[in-house]
């Protein structure tokens, strides 16, 4: 007798625990980087005297690499998922 066809379905699922640790990866960096941004801003302003000016240009500047970090690693955690 020939068995049954396989679900297609059961073989496409994600491990609960890979999706849960690039999640919360990609949430550590985000705030790592807006952090780093702050910090580097607020010790420039201080420096060179020119409050809140290097601040808001380093926060703009981690904001959008932040960004682009984050929507590198989803790119490529959604091409891998793809592919099982």
């Amino acid at each position: 007798m020939a068995s049954p066809p396989e679900d297609e379905s059961r073989h496409s699922t994600r491990n609960p625990w890979l999706v849960a640790g690039a999640i919360g990866a990609l949430g550590f960096e985000f705030v790592g980087l807006v952090l780093g941004g702050a910090f580097i801003g607020t010790r420039l302003d201080a420096h060179f005297e020119t409050a809140p000016v290097l601040l808001l240009v380093s926060m703009a500047v981690a904001m959008l690499s932040a960004g682009w970090h984050v929507w590198k690693i989803s790119q490529r955690f959604l091409k891998t998922q793809g592919e099982d």
